[in-house]
């Protein structure tokens, strides 16, 4: 792990290519007993693999496809080879050019945060035999940070060529603003929602949301300063968390090997404050630490009120640590919230100089914790928005909120296609079924879904298909709440939409129309919702059985 964190660390500094990748191999030789390393790139304009760095091998040139270094660039998957010259793929031209025997091989793809493949890298002859499944997660941790250096340089090279500070801080803030979770992760029972909005092009702050395998990961970050090293110093630190915690360390371990790595590289007037935790979200706990962060909010939905909890430890590279103070838990609750928020929020200030503060956020999360995650971090933005009465945000904004739902719930995306509607109608039946609510509001709930989910497939033709379409069931007392969440979208209210004319004449009806008129009649409530930051609809609709009843057939889509 320290040398992994260590290849990490030096990403903050500026490098050429040639001995950044040369860092890297040299890291997966130690790493994995190895004799021998290189790594390819590859040139999407000949369709080539270059070889860059080798041990003991001059530059070649070899067709995308040739060999084993080609058939892991064509597949985009890790090649595991003991015994190379029995392997038909290998060739033995690099091995007759430069004297060096290849035994056994790892050939590990480099994909970029884009999903572009950048080039290969390898790792030859292990001391002791032939390469294992543990060697292979190692050299997967190291490819990855072998693309991070390839996605530096490609950054820096675009910077140079723009040759105005505009247009360098443009990248840097392209680059910084790609590392932040394009998508909230879905968790059983959970509603989560984050956001960052730097005070300038570029900023010191971070955040993270991500399901790993030791549970939701939670983190907020904030570097002093502003600007370009400020953004590097968070970047830093939110690479270096995933990989700790990918390789399987505590939150403990991963705290202190993190902060210690940032005292050892950092200058020494630059820290960074942040919020490291894990939400089991089986047993609905979670334990942080807090190098720095705070205040740290749990909104209590039994209460009615924010418990405040504050740092357990000083700001993140302002010195080595060796020992902890014990990670804090927090039992969440149904309908509770966990509130983190960088100072931005709190420290805004209006033209008379006087602060937003914590009581104002205190009574924000008060009045509109029972909506989603994302309404509540909209309703504090515009609760700042409009305590500051036009003056400048002069700090970055950083808002992350982890909500547990009240009450049983069930959470779905779905592809965006209307195949998939028997799929959903599944979906809406197994919920009823397993939580106890009565079969006869089903009927309207599935004619009100479908009509919902197929008017965001035909208008949310801007959606990245790859997204879906996510449907929340909440069950509420004599009935369902159901959201159907569509991202990546231009606003579309449907329930602005007119009335059907349903009285008028045949020949003066216009097409269309008649399904959204019809929903709005049978169910209970139904309202709408934009989250312009993350360019996201979400429709909620409420049906009970003391609400109005389904039309006869009203399933079928004829309408």
């Amino acid at each position: 792990m320290e040398a992994i964190l260590g290849v990490t660390s030096k990403l903050a500094a500026p490098f050429d290519l040639r001995t950044m990748l040369s860092e890297v191999v040299s890291a997966a030789k130690q790493v994995l007993q190895a004799d021998g390393g290189s790594v390819w790139l590859y040139d999407a304009a000949t369709d080539e693999l270059i070889l860059e760095v080798a041990t003991g091998i001059e530059p070649l040139r070899v067709p995308a496809g040739t060999g084993i270094v080609g058939a892991c660039a064509r597949d985009r998957r890790l090649i595991n080879v003991p015994d190379c010259y029995a392997d038909p793929r290998f060739n033995p031209e690099v091995d007759r050019r430069s004297g060096y025997r290849t035994r056994c091989m790892l050939t590990l793809p480099l994909v970029d945060h884009k999903d572009v493949l950048v080039g290969v890298m390898q790792v030859l002859n292990k001391a002791d035999g032939s390469f294992d499944g543990d060697d292979e997660t190692l050299a997967i941790a190291l490819a990855a940070q072998c693309a991070v250096a390839l996605q530096r340089v490609r950054m820096t090279e675009a910077l140079i060529e723009g040759e105005k500070m505009r247009q360098e801080l443009e990248m840097a803030r392209v680059v910084q603003m790609s590392t932040l979770p394009s998508r909230m992760p879905e968790v059983a029972g959970y509603d989560a929602f984050g956001m960052c909005r730097p005070a300038g092009l570029t900023g010191g702050d971070t955040f993270d949301l991500a399901a790993i395998d030791q549970g939701l990961l939670v983190v907020l970050g904030d570097a002093t300063g502003h600007g370009i090293a400020p953004a590097l110093s968070v970047t830093q630190m939110q690479a270096m968390l995933r990989v700790a915690f990918r390789l399987g360390a505590s939150l403990e371990t991963a705290f202190t090997q993190v902060n210690n790595q940032l005292a050892d590289t950092l200058p020494e007037d630059r820290f960074i404050t942040a919020f490291i935790g894990l939400l089991d979200a089986q047993n609905h706990r979670l334990r942080f630490l807090s190098g720095g962060q705070g205040p740290i909010l749990h909104f209590q939905a039994a209460a009615g009120s924010c418990a405040r909890h504050k740092p357990t430890s000083f700001p993140l590279a302002a010195m080595p640590l060796t020992t902890l103070r014990p990670a804090v838990t927090l039992d969440i609750q149904p309908g509770d919230v966990l509130v983190l928020l960088s100072d931005g929020i709190y420290e805004y200030a209006n033209a008379a100089g006087e602060q937003f503060g914590e009581e104002r956020v205190r009574e924000v999360v008060a009045a509109h914790h029972a909506g989603s995650a994302a309404a509540l971090g909209e309703a504090l933005l515009e609760a700042v928005g409009a305590f500051a009465g036009g003056a400048p945000q002069e700090d970055d904004i950083t808002i992350v909120l982890v909500r547990r739902m009240p009450g049983a719930g069930a959470a779905r995306r779905f592809p965006r296609t209307i195949e998939a509607l028997p799929e959903i109608f599944a979906f809406t039946a197994g919920f009823v079924a397993g939580h106890g609510v009565d079969r006869k509001i089903l009927d309207t709930v599935d004619f009100v879904v479908e009509e919902l989910f197929t008017n965001m497939v035909k208008y949310g033709a801007a959606a990245d298909p790859g997204t879906g379409v996510r449907i929340e069931l909440q069950a509420v007392e004599g009935g369902v709440e159901a959201t159907l969440v569509d991202s990546g979208v231009e606003p579309f209210d449907p329930t602005l939409a007119p009335d059907a004319r349903i009285d008028a004449p045949i020949e003066e009806r216009r097409p269309g129309g008649l399904g959204i008129h019809l929903s709005r009649r049978l169910v209970d409530s139904w309202d709408y919702e934009y989250v312009p930051e993350r360019r996201e609809s979400r429709i909620r609709f409420r049906k009970t059985l003391a609400g109005k009843p389904a039309p006869d057939n009203a399933s079928d889509g004829e309408a």
